[in-house]
């Protein structure tokens, strides 16, 4: 082979070598690429949906920091006007108890896909000889036209559990939580008609559970057997 020929394969050989390195840097140019418009898309659907959640939040019942907070000396006030929005409505009930003394909390909830109060609220005054007694002396007051009841919130259904709600996809999580203690409490107190439990109501509630457990198991090897 002579020396022109042994140029032009050296020179096509070179040339096809050029375009494989040329096509292999554009594949990874293109890898590169659609991995970049990946992670921004990716980057763009985890912020729309951290914004999509931040605005649930923003609407659920809980989403505000006076929703946790209920304790043995939280107030239970319901008889208001719940046409107003749950800002008019806590700043009413605000300024209704203060003079009980010095207010930490004032929560009303409310649903969630409306924005609806659903009609009573909690209350927690700062620790003191007699606010307690001071906002109980307010059951019977009127308020804008209604007459309030105002109550322990651990004598109420309310307090452990919110009745017929609904809720959204944020807070149904809790309410698991909230049946059991609604049963503990309808159990260790009649339903709310007393307060105090004797340790012999609670042996007999004890007793009770026992027995539904063991008819369960006894009925759960029958179906098996």
């Amino acid at each position: 082979m002579d020396q022109s020929k042994l140029k032009r394969c050296s020179a096509s050989s070179s040339s096809s070598h050029a375009e494989a390195a040329a096509d292999a840097t554009d594949s990874l140019q293109k890898e590169r690429e659609l991995d970049d418009s990946e992670t921004e898309f990716n980057s763009r659907k985890k912020q729309k949906q951290e914004e999509e959640t931040t605005e649930k939040k923003k609407k659920c019942c809980f989403g505000t920091k006076d929703a946790k907070g209920n304790n043995e000396r939280t107030i239970f006030v319901t008889g208001f006007d719940t046409s107003g929005s749950r800002d008019e409505i806590r700043t009413a009930l605000a300024a209704h108890f203060s003079s009980c003394g010095e207010l930490t909390r004032v929560f009303v909830p409310v649903e969630c896909e409306t924005g609806v109060s659903r009609g009573y609220a909690f209350i927690n005054l700062k620790q003191g000889v007699g606010e307690i007694e001071a906002a109980l002396t307010l059951n019977g007051s009127d308020l804008r036209g209604r007459k309030l009841l105002v109550t322990m919130a651990k004598r109420r259904a309310e307090y452990y559990c919110h009745v017929n709600f609904k809720g959204c996809e944020i807070c149904r999580a809790m309410f698991a939580a909230g049946r059991r203690r609604m049963t503990r409490w309808k159990t260790e107190t009649g339903n709310g008609k007393f307060t105090h439990v004797s340790p012999e109501y609670k042996a007999m509630c004890r007793l009770h559970l026992e027995a539904t457990k063991a008819r369960k198991m006894a009925k759960s090897k029958t179906k098996e057997g």
